[in-house]
């Protein structure tokens, strides 16, 4: 099968940092937008937006008195397009914003037209925004307009042989018709209907996926396992359905185990998913098979996300899922900085995912030996209404600069945020309670996250939850929830 690049660098722009260029620039990316597949229309917005962020570089970043430069790149990724904005001007310093001004990120959201929206603090080498478009494919509806016959569903008395193997490009339309069978059109990731675009992610290494077949060599099962690059040490496991005429049968057991010998054999550290709370089944399917919980996202899921034929009616809340984790080899022993009020919960999780850790101290003088400036991270995802944050340099300023931050994401109406402490770094054991005053509350750990494991704290802005349509199956699973909602209820009464 032909390989694709993980990501393409089409061209990269230096500018001085002077409006009168702006237009020729911005004439250029809408140009390279359109011939990548982007519709005009959608070209000229996205050109709205790099010429937004662009402005706020020119007027923000440099001195009056300074001649600066910055860079605009235009990458190809699967199924992507990416606007990337750098400069190496005066460093963002939040301290001079007055209340009700805008830093650049609110600005930003208020306009977007990308599907995310990434900003980056470089440290040394500036700081850089990144919009993500992705772009237009035909859905399944535009490549079989042949209606499908009733199927019956297979007897229940006798065996039916089905059939494992590694997903292939070919196999991109009948995934996306056995998504449709079990979800309709609400799964979250909605790429799994966009054939095109499942097939350049598969061919870029990207994406590892088990399909099942039956008899007839009609599709039946799927589970993914997505990596963030071709050598990933970890995947993520999910986009997991069963034509409902075939539950019952094992399938997801069985697609999971195919994917853990393929990783196995990849020389993976393991493998993490996210698992719906809505029922029983993947949750179940995910414990015989070894793994465990390590955590619990409240309200992760948009209440659109619907199961057909288990389900009796929509959903009108956020949904919570279940994080899981499943070591695939042992490793050298791995020191790390928990919270000491969270101290005894995550070792149960070590414990129960059979990880090697050593909980260490802090000592007391960890502020003296940090930079002045943190490096917060943070991707924004639209649509389903969910930002993630990540520390991944810690700084003096770590807890104010994070405060403000989500300060302008609750503004921009973003239901769900979620913020990743390095549990390598003893930072993190004296900045969580400073965070957890702000409303953030415990959600978990993923381990070998960023090369290395994270602490993830979890806020919710006024978000309504009904934590008694909430399904956990294990013994674990139900200690780890009643601690996330403790965590949750102490947040509330402070």
């Amino acid at each position: 099968m032909e390989e694709l690049s993980y990501e393409t660098q089409l061209a990269k722009l230096t500018l001085i940092a002077d409006k009168k260029y702006l237009p020729l620039a911005m004439d250029f990316i809408q140009d390279i937008a359109v011939v990548v597949g982007l519709p005009k229309m959608d070209a000229q917005k996205l050109e709205l937006i790099v010429e937004e962020a662009s402005l706020n570089v020119i007027e923000h970043a440099f001195d009056k008195d300074e001649k600066g430069n910055y860079e605009i790149s235009i990458i190809r990724k699967p199924g992507q397009l990416v606007i990337a904005i750098r400069d190496k001007g005066l460093p963002f310093d939040f301290h001079k914003i007055k209340p009700g001004e805008n830093s650049g990120l609110g600005m930003v959201l208020m306009k977007a037209f990308a599907d995310e929206i990434h900003f980056m603090n470089l440290g040394r080498e500036g700081k850089e925004v990144v919009f993500i478009k992705n772009l237009p494919y035909k859905n399944i509806t535009e490549f079989d307009e042949v209606k499908e016959e009733k199927k019956e569903p297979p007897s229940e008395k006798k065996e039916v042989e089905l059939t494992y193997r590694l997903m292939t490009a070919a196999d991109a339309v009948p995934m996306a018709r056995c998504m449709y069978r079990s979800y309709g059109y609400s799964y979250g990731n909605d790429f799994v209907y966009y054939p095109e675009k499942v097939q350049e992610l598969i061919k870029s290494r990207l994406l590892h996926s088990c399909v099942v077949l039956n008899p007839e060599g009609e599709l039946v099962g799927h589970l993914a396992m997505m990596l963030d690059s071709p050598g990933a040490k970890i995947g993520e496991t999910g986009m997991a359905v069963v034509d409902p005429r075939y539950r019952g049968h094992g399938i997801f057991k069985k697609t999971k185990l195919f994917l853990v010998d393929y990783a196995a054999k990849r020389n993976m550290a393991g493998i993490y998913s996210e698992a719906v709370a809505v029922h029983p089944y993947t949750q179940k399917g995910n414990i015989s098979l070894g793994a465990h919980e390590t955590g619990f996202l409240i309200g992760f899921t948009p209440s659109t996300m619907f199961f057909k034929k288990i389900e009796k009616q929509q959903r009108t809340k956020r949904q919570t899922t279940v994080l899981f984790y499943l070591k695939l080899k042992d490793e050298e022993q791995k020191k790390v900085y928990p919270p000491f009020h969270h101290k005894a919960m995550i070792m149960k999780i070590y414990e129960k995912s059979g990880l090697n850790r050593r909980i260490e101290k802090a000592g007391h003088n960890v502020l003296e030996n940090i930079d002045e400036k943190s490096r917060v991270d943070i991707k924004v995802q639209t649509e389903p209404g969910r930002a993630f944050m990540r520390v991944s340099q810690f700084g003096k300023d770590v807890a104010e600069l994070i405060g403000f931050r989500l300060h302008e994401l609750c503004l921009q109406k973003i239901d769900c945020i979620y913020i990743d402490l390095p549990l390598s770094h003893p930072m993190t054991q004296q900045i969580c309670a400073p965070l957890e005053m702000m409303g953030f509350f415990f959600a978990g750990i993923i381990p070998e996250m960023f090369d290395g494991d994270v602490l993830r704290l979890q806020y919710l802005n006024n978000v309504d939850i009904d934590f008694e349509k909430v399904t956990v199956v294990s013994d674990f699973g139900k200690e780890l929830f009643d601690y996330v909602v403790t965590a949750h209820e102490r947040e509330l009464s402070v």
